[in-house]
């Protein structure tokens, strides 16, 4: 197995993430704050600067998982249970997956806006 390759599994999806931060920057550019939390109606509870939540998610995201797959490298090998890049790319399809959820339920919002 190759040293680096959690981190190769990783940056695809270190991409996505910071993909859909500029695609959510342009796509409610129009709006000066959006929905930073919802309940579990999927209703917005408190309002946040658009920068912020646009860039919030995918920056926390991409460096928890450059993290993660970064210890799985520098760790010595017995400290390890199981392969490391199953964990990278597990780890990168579940951070992707909240991702997606967040834009999906603030895309909702957006269109019931005028």
């Amino acid at each position: 197995m190759m040293a680096g390759l959690p981190i190769v599994v990783a940056l695809p999806f270190v991409g996505l993430l910071l993909l859909s931060g500029f695609w959510a920057s342009r796509r409610y550019a129009r709006f000066e704050k959006l929905p930073g939390h919802y309940d579990l109606a999927g209703n917005p509870t408190r309002m946040a600067a658009r920068r912020t939540v646009v860039w919030m998610l995918p920056v926390i995201f991409s460096v928890a998982l450059l993290a993660i797959a970064t210890f799985t490298v520098v760790l010595p090998r017995e400290m390890l249970n199981g392969d490391p890049t199953i964990g990278s790319l597990v780890g990168g399809i579940g951070l992707l997956g909240g991702q997606i959820s967040v834009l999906w339920i603030t895309e909702r919002w957006a269109r019931r806006q005028p």
